[in-house]
């Protein structure tokens, strides 16, 4: 029960499984060239391409307009909505279902997950055959991180706590506006054949990144390592990005789909999504706080916030 607690990208349930990269994959290597053979990378944009031969133009004359004039992570930022509108995001808050694969198993649970980039996230979960009653939640604080259970406040062994955050970075880094801060370094990577872009990103809360974005500038994968819950080789994550929901002016993908290590393993289709320009106070739906735990933590920003 305790392997669903808190997925939302975030991996919990990895805890159980002890995944592993490839025997040639170095740990901290960067990962771009092991992700994306961007010479066999094929992505299909229909919208683009009905839009380009109705103006007698290609799809990689949309990538050349998109781009034009402008960085990779600049044009990206318009694309998702404009740096006006990601700029002002303090919390990121969704709901939604996802499917599961993990112990041999595929599960399909529910979720509500809150983030503040880079700064704290929390995901409450639970299978969905078996309801609420089962909800487990997990919360990570950049250098922390407790499982939920009820009242019961455990603090992650460092594996697991460092796997966590790992995790939750990825959203902060997909809002991309954080990438302009000083504390991130930015390199833009060679332009593929089908007009695709991407930029290898290194973040100090984050672990070393590739995203890559269509012609039109919109993010469609992630590519980075996460650290094993369990010791052993890091393992190698690929996220894509499809459809879009949008908050506030701020467009988010609808689904994503994370791979480990070549195979399937998550699947989030997201229900409700809300990017707002404050912190809110969400009460927690699914597992209580008790005063004082973990640590004196009554009082402190988000204790009292659902995830």
């Amino acid at each position: 029960m305790d392997a669903f607690a808190g997925i939302c990208l975030n991996s919990y349930v990895l805890s159980m499984t002890g995944g592993a990269t490839p025997a040639n994959q170095n740990n901290g290597e960067w990962i771009s060239m092991a992700i994306f053979d961007r010479r066999l990378l094929l992505l299909a944009f229909p919208a683009l391409a009905a839009c380009a031969s109705m103006q007698g133009g290609s799809t990689q004359a949309a990538a050349v307009d998109a781009y034009a004039g402008k960085s990779v992570l600049d044009a990206a930022i318009e694309a998702a909505g404009g740096e006006a509108a990601l700029g002002k995001v303090k919390e990121l808050d969704w709901a939604g279902t996802a499917v599961v694969n993990a112990e041999g198993k595929t599960t399909e649970i529910e979720l509500q997950t809150i983030v503040r980039p880079l700064t704290y996230a929390r995901t409450t979960s639970w299978p969905k055959a078996e309801g609420e009653k089962a909800a487990r939640t997990i919360q990570a604080e950049f250098g922390r991180a407790w499982t939920v259970n009820r009242v019961t406040w455990t603090p992650m062994k460092e594996a697991e706590a460092e796997h966590e955050n790992q995790q939750y970075a990825l959203y902060g880094l997909m809002l991309l506006t954080p990438l302009k801060d000083g504390s991130a370094t930015v390199k833009e990577a060679p332009v593929g054949s089908d007009g695709t872009r991407a930029i290898q990103v290194t973040h100090p809360k984050a672990a070393p990144t590739e995203l890559e974005f269509d012609a039109s500038g919109k993010l469609v994968r992630a590519g980075f390592t996460v650290r094993n819950p369990k010791g052993g080789p890091d393992i190698v994550q690929i996220a894509k990005f499809s459809g879009e929901i949008v908050s506030n002016g701020v467009k988010w993908p609808k689904r994503i789909t994370i791979e480990q290590n070549g195979a399937p393993y998550f699947d989030l289709t997201i229900a409700s999504f809300e990017a707002r320009p404050d912190v809110s106070v969400t009460p927690l739906k699914h597992t209580l706080e008790q005063p004082g735990q973990p640590g004196g933590r009554q009082g402190q920003p988000g204790d009292e916030n659902a995830g």
